[in-house]
């Protein structure tokens, strides 16, 4: 195998202080030179782009797909075609949003004024209408014109001469009639020996018959009083009594054919109050009719001029203050608007913060009257974000509305039947208001909604009504190529940065500096972020840092003391874990061999900050059937990626050494003194290494630490964050002392996304730490043990002294071990 020495000294076993001899391998096949790690970029580079290049004209930068999809999906207004705009945070999706908004805001022709008006039907639903932007208020105004004119001309109608003297003969023959038929009552009555009287109290008098004796009109008690005395007989009595019931039956008939006859005078009444005023009514709603032509209007209008007819008290000057539910008394001919479009240059855009359910579809205020009672009317009905952006664009954030208990689901609702209703939601905690029930609002609202890089997937994957609402997905990349244009449009982001915030100016190694930034955020070597907010942050940060040194612009070293503070204010869990490993508090070994171990390199992520550490690995092995036991797993301390990356070993140990006889081991694989839940696979490559050497019993390097996930066909796959990783286990080898072979073993495909601090470049160029790059299992199995792993033969075996021939060899036995002993 290309890189075996020919001699074969020695392996010291630092753990059993034995020895392994056999072929050792020349590592250095695998290490990166300083030139292979290298990474900067030179301020001539960019004093050569901003000489060059003209400035880039679009303020976007790097999201050329989200563009075109926003384009497309804010022109298209058929219906489903609303936005969902994803991407990790700081890449720009708001900022994006609003410009792309602010061009498409210019089409004003879907824009409606919306009003609610009285219901004369049903006054619990209020009805809705619909106008050319400005139309509401004309029309509330023209209403109101009508109203007022109509509290004039109505009393002077019926002060006219033509109606007082038809009044006046009704009321003159209805009065004669009347007196007439009581006084041919009273007269037969007083034939009959009894008098019409008033009864009761003042304010409810009632018409009753006295029986007269002698002349005298006395009550039934006192004429039951002259019985006993004998002065009327009780024959007398009895005829009396009859009489006296005879004429209160027609005395009542009388009476109810008198009323009924001023019913029928109050209708002829009010019918010549209507033939007064009808032509002027009819002419002032016809004017409206004309001038707001649209059905619904015209419909309106129709009922509102039979209810002016119906309700004329209302303009008297004697009319009463309030109707009987307390509101106004002529609030029915109200006009609410809702949606007031009369001043609008360009289509509304609302980005809602806050959606609950009354500030995304609206509410109904009331009020407590003076006697306690919660009232509301038509006039109290308030619009939410969804119909106030009718024509134009509502932005909301994901998770706002999805955490809003009801609102996800009529929020699609109302995307779906392009209407929404306006009503206060049940409330556990407070007393039902009575309410009412408006007419739904048409609403032509385009959504979009904004959220993390997984929430397209999410809904798509949960909602099966989200792909039929939100067709036009915008996804922000968090990268974007590092090439003339890209790094161009950085120096340009970086130039408007400091002139709107008035920062001080970059000189070429500032921005230099900020690049090599974006790149490593970036995590690859030819691209950069595109989390514009993490790059405004460090502009800000090292114009301060400049400031304080008294600079006159910003330049490399002021950009790197921003990074060191800002590494400084958040490094405090990094230094806790090298003050653990440096007083032994965590075992680790950082130089000689130890079988079943080897460092491994995670990263512990708190969100806004990352930073890695080595943790130490163990494998531990004996023949059984119980196959490899995560131990992080059994304690509920793995998450689903590192057990998956750990049924992969299994795997590849079946495929790679057991292909002719059962593999009969119980191997536990456990991150030593970690207490916290652990996911992902990176590990993986160093669990193999750790569980192969001690099943072969050959010790592993302690001074190189391992990244790198596996695949069950033995590829070593790259892994995130490998930079942050190697200056962790760098940071722990500086502090408890560089003793030039110490290193760190990575996948050779994450060679592209190395982006190293200046510090640990250094130190590799100088040999006092190393860095090796590895495709498959055996070439790391050869770094950690100098010993060659072996080619399998043509008979499916591997050389005796190799690796994985001895691994080989040992799964064999324990295959018979568990055989011969029945399993057990």
């Amino acid at each position: 195998m290309e890189g075996a020495s020919t001699a074969s000294p020695p392996f010291l076993d630092t753990e059993t202080g034995g020895s392994y001899y056999g072929p050792v391998m020349n590592v250095n096949s695998h290490e990166l030179s300083y030139e292979d790690i290298r990474f900067g970029i030179e301020d001539r580079e960019i004093s050569a782009l901003e000489a060059a290049t003209a400035p880039v004209e679009s303020p976007i930068i790097g999201q050329e797909r989200a563009i075109r999809a926003l384009s497309i999906g804010t022109a298209i207004r058929a219906k489903g075609y609303n936005l969902i705009v994803t991407g990790l945070p700081g890449t720009g999706k708001r900022s994006t949003v609003m410009q792309i908004l602010e061009k498409s805001r210019t089409d004003t022709s879907r824009l409606r004024d919306i009003v609610f008006v009285y219901n004369f039907d049903r006054p619990e639903n209020p009805r809705v209408l619909y106008f050319e932007a400005g139309g509401g208020r004309r029309f509330k105004k023209d209403l109101h014109g009508l109203v007022e004119s109509l509290k004039t001309l109505i009393p002077s109608r019926q002060e006219g001469g033509v109606f007082k003297k038809k009044r006046d003969r009704l009321v003159e023959a209805l009065e004669g009639e009347e007196n007439r038929r009581l006084a041919e009552f009273e007269s037969a009555a007083s034939a009959q020996g009894f008098r019409i009287v008033q009864v009761g109290s003042e304010e409810e008098k009632v018409s009753d018959l006295l029986p007269l004796h002698r002349g005298e009109a006395l009550s039934f008690d006192e004429l039951q009083l002259r019985v006993g005395a004998g002065e009327i007989t009780q024959q007398q009595w009895n005829e009396t009594r009859e009489k006296y019931h005879r004429h209160m039956d027609e005395l009542k008939a009388l009476f109810m054919d008198l009323r009924r006859r001023r019913i029928r005078m109050e209708e002829e009444l009010q019918s010549l109050r209507v033939q007064a005023v009808e032509g002027d009514i009819r002419r002032e709603i016809g004017r409206l009719e004309k001038e707001y032509p649209a059905e619904k209007t015209r419909d309106f209008l129709a009922r509102m001029e039979g209810d002016i007819k119906s309700n004329l008290f209302l303009f008297s000057d004697d009319a009463p203050p309030r109707d009987p539910a307390g509101d106004p008394a002529l609030i029915r001919y109200g006009v609410n608007i809702i949606v007031d479009n009369a001043e609008a240059d360009a289509a509304p855009v609302i980005f809602e913060t806050r959606p609950d359910y009354a500030a995304l579809f609206g509410s109904q205020e009331a009020i407590v009257d003076m006697a306690g009672e919660t009232r509301t009317n038509f006039m109290m009905i308030r619009p939410g974000a969804l119909i106030r952006a009718s024509g134009g664009f509502l932005v909301l954030r994901a998770e706002d509305i999805l955490k809003e208990e009801g609102a996800w689901n009529s929020l699609k609702r109302a995307l779906e039947d392009g209407r929404t209703e306006i009503r206060n939601p049940p409330n556990p905690f407070f007393t039902p208001v009575p309410g009412l029930k408006p007419e739904p609002v048409e609403i032509d609202t385009k959504t979009i909604i904004m959220g993390g890089e997984h929430v397209y997937d999410f809904l798509y994957g949960t909602d099966e009504d989200f792909s039929k609402l939100f067709k036009v997905p915008a996804e922000f990349d968090s990268v974007m190529d590092r090439n003339e244009k890209g790094t161009r449009e950085y120096i340009d982001f970086i130039r408007k940065i400091s002139a709107e915030e008035k920062l001080l100016n970059f000189d070429a190694s500032g921005i230099a500096a900020v690049v090599e930034y974006g790149v490593r955020v970036g995590e690859f070597r030819n691209k950069l972020t595109t989390r514009f907010s993490l790059i405004a942050d460090l502009l800000r940060e090292g114009d301060h840092w400049s400031r304080r040194a008294g600079k006159n612009m910003v330049d490399r070293d002021s950009i790197l003391r921003a990074l060191e503070e800002r590494k400084f204010l958040h490094s405090l869990p990094e230094e806790k874990i090298d003050e653990q490993i440096l007083s032994g508090e965590i075992l680790m070994a950082l130089s000689g061999s130890t079988v079943g171990r080897v460092n491994g390199l995670a990263i512990q992520d708190r969100g806004y900050y990352a930073f890695g550490r080595p943790i130490v690995i163990t494998a531990r092995t004996a023949p059984g059937n119980d196959g490899v036991i995560n131990i992080e797993r059994e304690s509920g301390l793995s998450g689903e990626i590192h057990d998956k990356g750990v049924m992969i070993i299994e795997g590849y140990l079946q495929a790679m050494y057991a292909r002719d006889f059962p593999l009969s081991m119980r191997a536990t694989i456990c991150l030593e003194q970690s207490y916290i839940e652990v996911d992902g696979d990176s590990a993986s490559s160093a669990e193999i290494y750790a569980l192969l050497s001690s099943v072969s019993e050959v010790p592993l390097r302690q001074d190189i630490a391992v990244t790198g996930s596996v695949n069950q066909m033995g590829d070593i796959q790259p892994v995130g964050s490998v930079s942050e990783k190697i200056e962790g286990f760098f940071e722990v080898c500086k502090k408890t002392g560089l003793t030039g072979a110490q290193g760190v073993m990575i996948p050779r495909l994450n060679i592209p996304n190395l982006i190293l601090s200046s510090e640990t470049q250094e130190a590799v160029r100088s040999g006092s730490f190393h860095i090796y790059a590895v495709s498959t299992v055996d070439e790391g199995l050869e770094i950690l043990t100098g010993v060659s792993s072996g080619a399998r033969g043509i008979r499916g075996g591997f050389p005796p002294g190799s690796m994985n021939g001895r691994v080989q060899r040992r799964l064999k036995e324990m295959a018979f071990l568990v055989k011969d002993f029945g399993g057990n």
